[in-house]
C-alpha cells in the first residue's frame, strides 16, 4: 500500500438500494445498467433513492472525469479526494477489494499505487466509498485509470484526469555573461 493514499472511508452506502419497492423491481437495476464500471462523483450520493431510475439518473448526472484538488500548495503538494461508486456484474465473494491506479497519460499503462478497501459483507453488487490521492505519486494534468480487483480479477474500472495549477513557468530565459561569451 502506498503511503500517498490517505484517509479512505467506507460509506456503507447503498444498502437501501436493495430495499426498493415491488413496482420498482421491474425497472432496470443500476447494478445491471452500470456493471463493471466505476463512477467518480463531485459529491457523495445519497444513501437511498426512491426508485432504480432515480438512482440511475443521479449517477449519470453527478459523474465527473476531471477531479480538482481539495488542497494545493505549490508544485510539490496536492491532494485530490475521489468520491466513487462501483457496480459489479456478479455479487462479491469477498470482503476485501483492491483499488489499483495506473497512469495512462502517455498511452502506456504504468502502475502508480494500490490500496485495499473493505466491504460491509459478501454478496454486494454496488460499493461506494472515497479515497484521497496525493503528490508525489499522483500529479496534475495526468490521466489515470482506477481499477477494482476481487481475488486478482478486475471487476470494475474508470478513467479520470487530475487537474490543478501545476508548475508555472515565466517563459523568460536569462543567460549569464559567461554563457553569452561562449556563444
Amino acid at each position: 500500500m502506498s503511503h500517498r493514499l490517505v484517509r479512505r472511508g467506507l460509506l456503507g452506502l447503498f444498502c437501501g438500494f436493495l430495499c426498493l419497492t415491488t413496482g420498482v423491481a421491474r425497472a432496470a437495476k443500476p447494478e445491471d445498467v452500470f456493471k463493471g464500471k466505476i463512477f467518480i462523483t463531485k459529491n457523495r450520493l445519497p444513501d437511498r433513492f426512491p426508485s432504480s431510475s432515480a438512482f440511475i439518473s443521479a449517477v449519470q448526472s453527478k459523474k465527473i472525469d476531471k477531479v480538482w484538488p481539495v488542497e494545493e500548495k505549490g508544485p510539490d503538494h496536492g491532494i485530490w479526494k475521489l468520491e466513487y461508486i462501483a457496480f459489479f456484474a456478479q455479487p462479491l465473494d469477498d470482503n476485501e477489494i483492491q483499488l489499483k491506479f495506473f497512469d495512462i497519460t502517455g498511452g502506456e499503462r504504468k502502475f502508480v499505487a494500490s490500496d485495499p478497501q473493505y466491504t460491509t459483507g459478501k454478496g454486494m453488487r454496488v460499493f461506494g466509498s472515497n479515497i484521497e490521492v496525493a503528490k508525489p505519486d499522483f500529479d496534475v494534468n495526468k490521466h489515470y485509470m482506477m481499477t477494482m480487483y476481487s481475488r486478482g480479477r478486475a471487476i470494475a474500472t474508470t478513467t479520470f484526469w487530475l487537474r490543478g495549477k501545476g508548475a508555472s513557468y515565466s517563459g523568460k530565459v536569462e543567460f549569464s555573461d559567461e554563457d553569452t561569451r561562449k556563444h
